[in-house]
Parts: structure tokens; sequence; C-alpha cells
């Protein structure tokens, strides 16, 4: 039997006890006193033939005219189509920036490196780097709240993770953990496994779309020749030495940097090189497509420097052995370069900033100062898109100094009053 609720008829209402109250336009407004001294305010409503209960709020804090406006709002939403309960209980299960993390770890990170994992020498590399991944997840979560709802970050909230992680990280680092972010939100656009409603709406989108990214400098450097020459006796005098763990791995590093330097490869190309790939065809280091960052084979012909390199390490070459630069485990390839380079580097006297993969662009400036063409120096590399190429359309320093050298000659004989002799340069014609 409804009665009119009143704060008298509340705080007399003996406990275990529902009370309905009379209004009208608050169908379904109750009242529930509980044994322990608790009293609460409910809305029992019917939708889709069920019934369903909300909770309005404990009494005191709720008093019955709060409660009563509550419960007419809630009426109308109903008679509307809606149910509140339901929605109340989705935002309550509504998944968090940690499941979110957790199934972008469960979904998307085993897909990353899937190809290196294959091979036991490159796993420790994949580790590492899964576990940086990690390490900025984290990051994420601690920016965002890991119980944050999915649906409810904007992109405000990335923009000041974005502007947080800058500060305290750095520039790159920030970017980093904005680009992971972005694909962690783009997977909740989608409907999980098993599931029929995506995490966020489409409408809702990306938070991470539009989020400004910070100017990243090139970290490109290219060596001159004195710098190529000091890097040549620093490997012979490693090698000669026998720097490292042992004689011959020390040697065999060297050697290693030495065809990066010789050749332009990548230097993970170099550490997994292996003999079959020099012995397909003579002059050529033939790449498999698996050890190739484009995923296809390259022939790559080798400069008589390189094949000299080659020869002298066939001599050798124990027999059975596959590796062209073995490992200390039997039956690996070398898997670190970084302690010869970093040796070589001090004594060549090339500073912190100088890095292995210099080599690699310093192999492709040499041979656009030398006057080669982008796409002969992208076969020569290995890319597949000439963009990639485009950072190589300058002429080194020394041609440069040479060609000044020559121009200003002219200009400054003829301001002078003495004359100099006129050189013509043809259009597409290289200075020399």
């Amino acid at each position: 039997m409804a009665i009119r609720l009143t704060k008298h008829v509340v705080e007399t209402a003996n406990a275990p006890s529902l009370l309905w109250d009379a209004d009208p336009k608050a169908k379904g407004l109750c009242l529930r006193a509980y044994a322990g001294g608790t009293k609460s305010f409910l809305l029992s409503y019917r939708i889709d033939g069920r019934e369903r209960r909300i909770t309005i709020g404990n009494y005191p804090t709720w008093s019955v005219e709060a409660a009563r406006e509550r419960a007419k709002e809630l009426r109308r939403e109903v008679d509307q189509g809606r149910d509140p309960a339901g929605e109340k209980r989705e935002r309550r299960e509504a998944p968090t920036v940690q499941d979110l993390i957790d199934r972008y770890v469960a979904e998307h990170l085993p897909t990353k490196g899937a190809k290196s994992r294959k091979h036991e020498y490159l796993r420790k590399a994949v580790e590492y780097r899964e576990a940086d991944e990690k390490r900025m997840l984290d990051e994420i979560a601690k920016r965002l709240g890991k119980h944050t709802k999915v649906a409810a970050v904007h992109g405000g909230d990335i923009r000041e993770m974005h502007r947080g992680i800058t500060e305290a990280r750095g520039p790159v680092r920030a970017n980093r953990i904005l680009a992971i972010c972005s694909k962690a939100f783009s997977l909740s656009l989608v409907p999980m496994a098993g599931e029929d409603k995506a995490w966020r709406d489409q409408a809702q989108g990306n938070p991470c779309k539009g989020i400004a990214r910070n100017h990243e400098e090139a970290k490109e450097r290219f060596f001159s020749q004195s710098e190529l020459a000091a890097i040549g006796d620093a490997l012979a005098e490693y090698g000669e030495e026998g720097r490292g763990p042992g004689i011959a791995s020390a040697k065999s590093a060297a050697d290693c940097v030495r065809l990066i330097m010789l050749t332009g490869c990548r230097p993970q190309e170099a550490k997994l090189a292996r003999w079959s790939e020099f012995d397909k065809e003579s002059g050529y280091w033939v790449k498999p497509s698996a050890h190739t960052k484009q995923g296809k084979e390259h022939k790559l012909p080798l400069s008589p420097a390189a094949i000299q390199l080659v020869e002298r390490l066939r001599k050798k070459r124990k027999v059975g052995a596959n590796w062209l630069f073995p490992g200390q485990r039997r039956g690996e390839p070398i898997k670190q370069l970084w302690s010869v380079w970093h040796w070589v580097r001090d004594r060549a006297g090339l500073g912190d900033d100088a890095r292995l993969y210099d080599l690699r662009h310093t192999f492709a400036s040499v041979g656009a100062g030398g006057g080669l063409s982008l796409p002969i120096i992208g076969k020569l590399l290995g890319h597949t898109q000439a963009r990639t190429t485009q950072r190589y359309s300058h002429i080194g320093d020394d041609p440069l100094k040479e060609a000044a050298e020559k121009i200003g000659a002219v200009i400054a004989g003829a301001g002078n009053g003495k004359g100099a002799e006129v050189v013509r340069i043809r259009k597409g014609e290289r200075v020399s």
C-alpha cells in the first residue's frame, strides 16, 4: 500500500521494511529500511517485461524532496524507453584504461616483431623492446588513471599527458608514448572478440587524433673522409689488440662494422649475414627476405674492398660455419656491436652523438656526392620507396668545398682585374 513519504515517515520507518510513495509523478519511488539502520531511496520500474530497481541515494544525504525530484527525472527517462539501471551498470562495468592496456598487450603487442620472434638469437632484442613498450604503457596508465573509463577520456586528457611527459622525459619519448596510446585507443573503437559493442563510440573517435607531435630533429650524421679514415684505423687497432671477451670475437665484431661501412647495409643485416648469401653469386651479397626490412630479397653488388674483406674472412672460415660473423655461443651469430662501436667512436674522436647507423647514412652521402642518382643509391641501400632516399639528395661537404673554391677563384679573378678562365657549366653537369 502506497503512502505519502515525508520526513516523519522516513525517520520512523521500522526495519526491515519497504515503503512506496503515493506521488503518481514519481511512480515507483520507495524507501527501503535495512536492519543495520541504513535507509535508501530506490526507483522501481519495468522495461522489456523485466522489473528493474535503481538506487537514488541514502537518507539523510538525500532528503525526501530531493529523492522525489530525482525519481521524477528517472521516470521520464523510462517513459522515453531508456533503462537508467542498465546504463548505470554499464558505466560501472565499462572498460577502464587498464583494461585497454591489457587488451593492447594481449592483441597488438604479440604482432610486433613477429618475424624476429621466430629466431632464437633475436628474441632477446624483441623482449627488450616489449619491456620498454610496457613501461610506456605503465606511463599512460599513470597519467590517465588506470581506473578511468575508456569512454571518458578526451583529447584534453591526452594533450595534458603528452605535455607532462614532454617536460619530464623529453619530446621524443613523449611522441613514442603518444603513438602507442593512439594505437591502443584505435582498438577501443572495435568490439573485442566475443563482444558486440565497441568500448568507445565511433562518434567519440580516437582522443589522440589531432594532438600535435613534438618536433624531432633528424638524427643523421655524415662522416667526413678524415673521420672515415680514423674509423678504419680504430677498427684495425681494435681487432689487433683483441678488445672484448676474446681476440676472435673482437676481430669478428670489428669486421662486421667494417662490412657495414663498405656496403651501407643495416647493422642487423650484417649481424645475420650467412655464408650462403655470399656463395650464391660471386661478387654479390644476396640478402634473403627474412633479413631485410623491406621483406624482399636484395641483391647487392660488392665493391673490391668489400670483396677483399669477404675473401679474407672466407680463408678463416671454419668447416660447417654458417655465419659470416659467428658469436661467442656455438652456432649463433654475433649479437651486439655496441661495445666495439663505442670503443672505435672514442678512439676516432667522433663524439657521443656518432651512431653505428650513421655509417649507412655516410655510404649514401658519399654516393650522392659522387654524382650517383637517387634511384641507384636507393637500390644499393635496399629502399623500396623513392622518398626514403630523398634525404640523401644533397652532396657531401668536400665536393661543395671544391666547387666553391673553383667558382670563387673565377669571381675573385674577375674582381681584381686580373681576369681568370671562365668554365661553362652545362645544365645537369657535376662540378668536379
